[in-house]
């Protein structure tokens, strides 16, 4: 599933307009997480890999987890204790507009806890922002091309 700046996301009946699209290369691997903001409300979104993937990944920057980079071995938030998932130094590309991001070098780790709950920490050079959400089901979202 493609995601492009301009696109239209819509997720339980708000709509979002794509401002960018961060592409994280890390370990061989490329990561694509798309901005969609409705106003001061912002969600990131990971969208579909392949056509055998059937959930999203749908995230929300966070205050409340204050976070010291490497982060610990396992995360309590919420009720929920998060193991890792991924971590490493990615090399991002950013397309659009992603305010408090630039491209170049940013330390990432994933985390992930029961019920498809994920929290992911991201290192920019010495600002560290932290992401909480949930994988969704790819009916639960719509992603309408931009004009």
């Amino acid at each position: 599933m493609k995601i492009r700046v301009r696109d239209v996301v819509s997720y339980l009946g708000q709509d979002f307009v794509v401002e960018a699209v961060l592409t994280y290369a890390l370990a061989g691997k490329t990561y694509r997480l798309a901005r969609a903001a409705d106003g001061k409300d912002v969600r990131w979104v990971e969208p579909l890999t392949d056509d055998m993937d059937d959930r999203l990944l749908v995230l929300t920057e966070v205050e409340d987890l204050e976070m010291d980079t490497p982060p610990p071995q396992n995360i309590k938030y919420k009720g929920s204790v998060y193991l890792p998932r991924m971590d490493g130094e990615a090399q991002v590309e950013i397309s659009g507009k992603a305010p408090d991001r630039t491209p170049g070098p940013c330390r990432l780790w994933r985390y992930r806890a029961a019920g498809d709950r994920f929290i992911q920490i991201e290192d920019w050079s010495g600002r560290v922002v932290a992401l909480a959400g949930e994988s969704v089901h790819k009916g639960m979202i719509e992603i309408l091309p931009g004009k």
